[in-house]
């Protein structure tokens, strides 16, 4: 089973004393050397990969699932799974950063579409506490939201977000997702159409669609 941990952490100044068999510095390798080693059941290239690359996909998971970070922690580790099962396929005919991203924001669309056809099952059962209602707050690892200490710039914050979400959510599932990944990951045009396998033409249609439903949802919080 994998499991997600913070490796041990070594001083700079100790750097060049710690000598371990078999292993060299993580930041001597790039990603396709360490998949190398990954490939051949080194566990130590396979713990480097995790801990370079959880972070960035529990911030995917956790905008596309709109900020549930119960299931986005279970997309990623869902993510993972599917990454190290199918890592010895990968032929280095993309860069393993587009290979993994696409394997990421795949498993997020597979998970909301499940999520999806369950709130239709359960929306015709007595209403009750749903997933989003959950009690796990502030849980380790959630990308941070600065708030303002003015009550009313929190409340305009709160209400900016809850606009946001609604327009996103009206977006289709392939303008939602290019938007994200443009804006809130920054990724390049031509990332996210390795990622998406789109044509480059198609990820920018999408996203001035995306855009343009953003801006008008969020036009009169605009300041003048």
């Amino acid at each position: 089973m994998l499991v997600f941990c913070e490796p041990a952490k070594v001083t700079k100044g100790d750097e060049e004393d710690v000598e371990v068999p078999g292993k060299i510095s993580p930041m001597v390798l790039n990603d396709e050397e360490l998949v190398v080693r990954a490939q051949k059941n080194d566990s130590w290239a396979a713990e480097e990969l995790v801990h370079r690359y959880q972070q960035k996909a529990y911030r995917i998971a956790y905008h596309i699932c709109f900020g549930d970070s119960e299931e986005a922690q279970d997309l990623t580790q869902e993510a993972f799974l599917k990454v190290f099962r199918n890592l010895k396929k990968f032929k280095g005919k993309s860069s393993f950063y587009t290979w993994f991203y696409r394997i990421v924001v795949n498993a997020c669309i597979d998970g909301m579409r499940r999520r999806q056809r369950r709130e239709r099952i359960f929306s015709l059962w007595p209403s009750g506490q749903s997933r989003g209602e959950s009690s796990r707050e502030g849980m380790e690892g959630q990308p941070e939201m600065e708030e303002a200490s003015n009550p009313m710039t929190t409340l305009s914050g709160k209400q900016v977000r809850e606009e946001a979400q609604k327009a996103l959510r009206s977006l289709s599932e392939r303008q939602r997702v290019v938007f994200q990944l443009k804006v809130l990951e920054e990724m390049s045009i031509p990332e996210i159409a390795q990622v998406m396998k789109m044509a480059e033409g198609t990820v920018k249609s999408h996203l001035f669609r995306a855009t343009h439903v953003l801006r008008e949802a969020l036009k009169e919080w605009a300041t003048p």
